[in-house]
Formats: structure tokens, sequence, C-alpha cells
């Protein structure tokens, strides 16, 4: 089920609870990694190893359980291990690669002694006993292994973090081992980051923390900061403090966006607006549209509150029973029929995309089921909406008296040429004014076949023209 054409075509269906220039702008990222989403599954495996008997650190066990309290108050389910050996340390990989099946964000954070032999990046445990160098490989842990345990689970996006670059405590009995650790490839989807560049020795630190985990600390616990920028942020802190003795250093192939504290979610008022008593507002009719009409709005992702987009929802032509938003087209009632791309249909619903029924009254409910067809997919809907009460509400535009409107819809698709198929559920809230006669607001919700909410969305209106009446 984790291959990327399931991802796709949970992006195509997601996509759909989207009015129309907003589809385009997810049909267009269909083939990208899911973005950022505190409701993915997250993942990690701290350890710090510090009680060695030749060359023992002070800090890395510290650094260990802030970094473990840092990661799990960001939404990770952390294991951390301190001081443990060759046979824990194994144990508990294959115990994080097996999360990692799940999906989502994995993280592997490692502080210790850690050493390059012949090119390889060897994690010390703290009962190693290495007399000479062709036995580091049967008594220490190939920093190799939580690579290929990340890619056996292919999930979305992984983050490995090793401060490590420590001096080899067994330097004096090798010929070949080089300092610091050796550069590594990331595979696709990971990051991987060092305290150091590539054959430098890092420094442990004089405080509580090693040098480079304490500005690590500060710079991953700032609200809606990329991942790139975190590091970034690290590496210019650590170069300063360090006198330039220090240089932070990251292999990456990442595709997808990760943010490991986002920022609080837009503040949505709804009830409490400053004005006069709401008129009661029911049974609303079919809205009445003229070529030209215009919506212009905004959509936030509700997990980082950041604005992703604006665009503009233009009515451009009008039938007896149809109405072309751009590429789509739906029904009176706003319903997706198809949609056009350069003269040729590339989708279809039948009968419809459901999603406001009129007239719309408090207390009304309505049901039934579609069929999605497209080049690549169908997808088969089963749907439950409701109108649940009358709301008032303040977006960019104004404030509205609204109707609020309720549903979910469950899907089974099914990619044509693969073969593979998917589940979900979507979860859909709209606030329709009869003034706009549109949405003024609308939230939308996917909960992926693994029950993971891969997508938190809202849309609200930033203006309007109704045959040049704003």
């Amino acid at each position: 089920m984790a291959t990327r054409q399931i991802k796709i075509l949970m992006v195509l269906c997601a996509m759909l609870a989207l009015p129309a220039m907003a589809q385009d702008r997810a049909q267009k990222g269909a083939s990208r990694p899911a973005a950022v989403a505190t409701g993915e599954q997250r993942v990690a495996l701290v350890i710090g190893n510090s009680q060695y008997k030749d060359s023992p650190l002070p800090n890395p066990v510290n650094d260990a359980r802030a970094i473990a309290k840092s990661l799990s108050e960001s939404g990770f389910k952390v294991t951390k291990k301190e001081n443990i050996g060759q046979k824990e340390m194994q144990l508990a990989m294959r115990e994080f690669g097996d999360a990692l099946k799940g999906g989502g964000v994995g993280l592997f954070y490692y502080a210790g002694h850690g050493m390059q032999v012949k090119g390889r990046n060897f994690l010390i445990p703290v009962d190693a006993q290495i007399q000479r160098e062709d036995e580091v490989a049967y008594n220490s842990v190939d920093a190799g292994q939580v690579l290929d345990k990340m890619e056996a689970a292919n999930n979305r996006l992984n983050i490995v973090i090793l401060d490590a670059c420590r001096n080899n405590p067994f330097a004096r009995s090798f010929r070949s081992g080089g300092a610091g650790l050796a550069q590594m490839d990331a595979p696709v989807g990971t990051l991987i980051a060092f305290a150091t560049a590539p054959g430098s020795v890092a420094s442990d630190g004089e405080g509580q923390n090693g040098l480079y985990t304490q500005h690590l600390l500060q710079s991953m616990q700032k609200p809606g900061i990329k991942i790139e920028d975190v590091f970034k942020n690290v590496r210019a802190s650590v170069r300063k403090d360090s006198g330039g003795k220090q240089i932070p250093w990251e292999s990456t192939s990442l595709e997808g966006d990760f943010i490991f504290v986002p920022q609080p979610p837009a503040q949505v008022a709804m009830v409490s607006a400053p004005r006069s008593p709401a008129a009661k507002i029911d049974n609303i009719p079919m809205p009445q549209l003229k070529v030209g009409d215009a919506w212009n709005y905004q959509l936030i992702d509700m997990l980082s509150g950041s604005v992703t987009e604006k665009f503009t929802r233009r009515l451009t032509d009008v039938t007896a029973d149809e109405l072309r938003f751009g590429g789509y087209i739906t029904d009176k009632s706003l319903n997706v029929l198809r949609r056009v791309r350069d003269g040729k249909i590339v989708q279809t619903w039948s009968p419809r995309r459901v999603t406001l029924e009129f007239p719309l009254q408090t207390g009304k409910t309505w049901s039934g089921t579609a069929v999605l067809d497209t080049n690549r997919l169908t997808s088969e809907h089963a749907f439950t909406f409701k109108v649940v009460r009358q709301e008032q509400v303040i977006v960019p535009a104004g404030v509205f008296d609204t109707l609020r409107v309720e549903g979910t819809t469950k899907y089974k698709s099914k990619l044509k040429k693969e073969g593979t198929s998917g589940e979900g559920i979507n979860t859909f809230r709209y606030w329709y004014s009869p003034v706009v006669e549109n949405n003024v607001a609308l939230e939308f919700e996917e909960t992926n076949w693994k029950g993971v909410i891969s997508r938190k969305e809202r849309l609200e209106l930033l203006s309007f023209n109704r045959d040049g009446k704003k």
C-alpha cells in the first residue's frame, strides 16, 4: 500500500474537496510527496552513549535526553536509549525500522563515539572491546544500517542526525582509521546531518550539551521553520561559536517539506462578531450566478498556520443546466460534473460530486454515491451531508451570516494501469452565504488508508465581485 502510486492517488482524491482553482494547484502538485502535516506518524529513535570504559564522554546522554524531550513535544513517538551495548543497539534499530513501515516521518539521532574505517562509519556501543582495526565491524554498529531500515520502510521522509564525529578512542591501534566520520550519500527522501564536516572532529562541549546539539535544540524548537533552514541556522551558529573550527554538514535528497514545530493554526472567529444580532437565514435557494462573477480566496495549511496560495474562482460560462469555472463544469448547485483540459474531458463524475443541495435548510440531510473516472483511476465515493446550524463567520472579506454544512465522504479508489487500490475518509465543513451565493469558508481534512490525517486545509474568502457588486 505504501507505494508512490497510492500516495498520488490519495492526493488526486483529496484535491476534489477544494474549489476549482485550488484543485488546479493540487493536481499540479500530485506527483510530489505530501506536504507538511503533524497529523502523520512521526517516529524517532534517540541513542546517547557516554559511559565508555576508555574515553568516556560527559554530554551524549544529556544530549539524547534533551533531543528526546524536544521531539516528543513536536509530535514524535520517541524511543530513547542510554549507554547501550551492541546487541541492544541493533535490536533498537530493528524495532525502529519496523515502526517506520507505518509511514510518515522517521528520525534517528545518535550522540556518542563514532569512527570511520575504510570509508565506512561505525557507531560505538559502550561495551565495545576493540583492539584492532579489523575488529571494528564486529564490535560496533554500521551507521549504514539505519539507512537500510529507512529505505526498506519506504516512508515519506527520514532524518539521520549524527553527533558522533568525536576523536577515535582506539586511533593509536589503527593504521587507516580517519578522523571524524566519512561522507554518506542520502537516499531519496532522506537528510543526513553531521555535527561537523566529513573527516573533521566535533567538540563534546563544555556545558550540559555538546556544541552542535545545543544549537540544534534551539533551532528545531522555533515554530514554522523548514528543516533545511533549521540546519542552516545550526551551521552558522556552531561555526561562529567554534571560531570556524567546527562546521556542521548535511547530505540531503529531500523532496517533501518538513517542520519540527508548526506555527499555531490561524485563529478563526465564528459567532462573536461585533455587530448587531444576525437576521435568521434559512431555506436558501439555488444561486443565480452570472458570467464574470468572481470570488477571491486564500488557502491556509491549518497545521502550519501559513497561507499557501491565493487564487480567483471566476464564472466563465453559463448554460441551461451547467456552470463553467475555467476548466471545471458544475451543475447549478455548484456540484462538480467534469473537468476539461485543452478541449478534452479529463475527469468525469457520475452522476456528480455532491457538496451542496438546495434549498439549504437547517437540519436538512442528503446522502448518496458517485464515481470519479479519470485517465489514471476510478474512485467510488459514498457521501453524507447535513446543514447543522446558522453561524456568523469572520473572514478577510468581512462578517457573514451563513449556514454551516458538514459532511464526510468515504472513498475506494483503484489505479487503472498499476491495479493498486486505496481508501480513506474526507471530512468537510462549508459556510455558505446567501449574500455571496458561495462558500465564504471551507475546511477539508483527509484521513488516509492508514488512519493518519494527511491534509488539513481551510479556504477563506478575500473578496468577491457579483455583477459589479463587492
